[in-house]
């Protein structure tokens, strides 16, 4: 909202400017012709800002309204008759407003658009009147780009520590994989590409057989052990496009992408060898039991698959003791 009162002030300025300040006139354009582009801009920026109370989130809205912004910039610094057009300042909080709102994507798209906007109107002042270009206007462009250029330099460094610490609030610190929140965001939209590709997945929930006997014979630092090595089994089997989450504890959840329950029962029994051979590597009791289901035969959400596969996985370990695998559909069968 602020973005948008910001605009409808720029252009009552701007008409402020060119109407009532006495002696001076646009260069390029009439007086009249000039209103027409500012009342036009007043409509576009009114339409975008109901769409905008409709809906919050459009990348094309945010573009669209940039280089409206852009153009309309560029026709006040083209008629201003001022040999340095103070209405250059506007390209910089045309950049600043938009760019730095909306991420490093944009704020470079502003930042090259407004520079060629602004190189395109001083070319075309110059060609008009030679006398325009003056020691002050040079310094007025320089200091303006090196506060955009070092504006983008600080959002560019905020930007990657955002993300820095987005992806580590999503990564489990022990094993590398990720945690659960990580794994409810990235479901949440794997799921949806499900149900609009009509495609299918597999979940499956690993459980850590006989960990708690690991942590109260051997320390909790070989229980941590054991819990980076099985992450390591994980990355080493699964493919780039399958996800990996530790839920807690000696929990794990596998979401594997494009997959049926034969393949994702071949997965597991991959692991469940590795697992083996670590364990009997370092003589340790240690084993994995797996449930697996399919969606959307088990459930549309994770939260649905999750406790189909989880009453899989318990059923498993009942029947098995540990160290077996089953489908939540053969559990619902018995």
């Amino acid at each position: 909202m602020i973005q948008f009162l910001t605009r409808y002030l720029f252009v009552a300025l701007g008409m402020l400017f060119f109407n009532f300040t006495q002696g001076i006139s646009p260069v390029w354009m009439t007086a009249l012709q000039l209103n027409v582009a500012y009342a036009v801009y007043f409509a576009v920026n009114s339409i975008l800002f109901w769409h905008a109370s409709r809906r919050h989130f459009s990348p094309q809205r945010y573009r669209i309204a940039m280089w409206v912004d852009i153009a309309i910039t560029s026709i006040s610094v083209l008629n201003d008759p001022y040999a340095i057009p103070p209405s250059l300042l506007v390209f910089i909080m045309v950049v600043l407003g938009n760019g730095m709102r909306y991420g490093m994507r944009l704020f470079r798209e502003a930042l090259l658009g407004c520079f060629a906007a602004a190189m395109l109107v001083l070319s075309l002042r110059y060609i008009s009147d030679s006398s325009s270009v003056s020691p002050g206007l040079v310094f007025l462009n320089l200091f303006g780009g090196i506060i955009l250029v070092y504006a983008y330099i600080l959002m560019g460094r905020i930007e990657h520590s955002r993300t820095q610490l987005e992806q580590r609030s999503r990564i489990d610190t022990l094993t590398g994989l990720m945690n659960r929140r990580g794994l409810l965001e990235t479901a949440d939209y794997l799921f949806g590409q499900l149900q609009r590709d009509r495609d299918r997945l597999v979940v499956m929930f690993a459980d850590l057989d006989k960990f708690k006997l690991i942590n109260d014979t051997h320390g909790h630092a070989m229980g941590d052990e054991v819990l980076k090595r099985f992450a390591r089994i994980l990355r080493g089997t699964l493919r780039s496009s399958d996800i990996a989450a530790r839920m807690g504890g000696d929990e794990f959840v596998l979401i594997l992408n494009d997959t049926d329950v034969e393949q994702a029962e071949g997965v597991a029994q991959r692991i469940q060898q590795q697992v083996a051979e670590c364990a009997a590597a370092h003589q340790l009791e240690c084993s994995v039991t797996i449930g697996l289901g399919e969606a959307p035969t088990h459930g549309n959400t994770l939260a649905d698959l999750l406790a189909q596969v989880d009453r899989a996985l318990y059923h498993a370990k009942a029947h098995h003791g540990g160290g077996g695998i089953m489908r939540a559909c053969k559990m619902n069968a018995a």
